[in-house]
């Protein structure tokens, strides 16, 4: 096998639970909606707003956008006026297309 098919980019885990697999999905199409940036505290409440029957934390919401970053999906940056704001990576952007 060819270094090519050993190496693997970390992707977002097949073994998550099923809730998890639909609020990352909920964030890249919110993001792809956004068309731009997202500010953290609209995203939070949009996913609270989608998820309303679950009391997503603001530390578990965080976490999973983190986690996304972490795999290349989405990148955060801080803005002086808003703070974080979260945007789609190219390969989120792909991702969302296929959702």
């Amino acid at each position: 096998r060819g270094a090519a098919a050993q190496h693997r980019e970390p992707e977002m885990s097949a073994a998550i639970n099923p809730l998890e697999r639909d609020l990352r999905a909920a964030i890249l199409r919110a993001l792809n909606a956004a068309r731009g940036p997202m500010p953290a505290a609209a995203l939070r409440q949009h996913l609270r707003n989608v998820f309303a029957h679950v009391a997503f934390t603001e530390a578990t919401l965080d976490g999973h956008l983190r986690d996304l970053e972490a795999v290349g999906i989405i990148c955060g940056t801080t803005d002086d006026i808003v703070g974080v704001v979260w945007d789609l990576t190219l390969k989120g952007k792909t991702r969302a297309q296929q959702l």
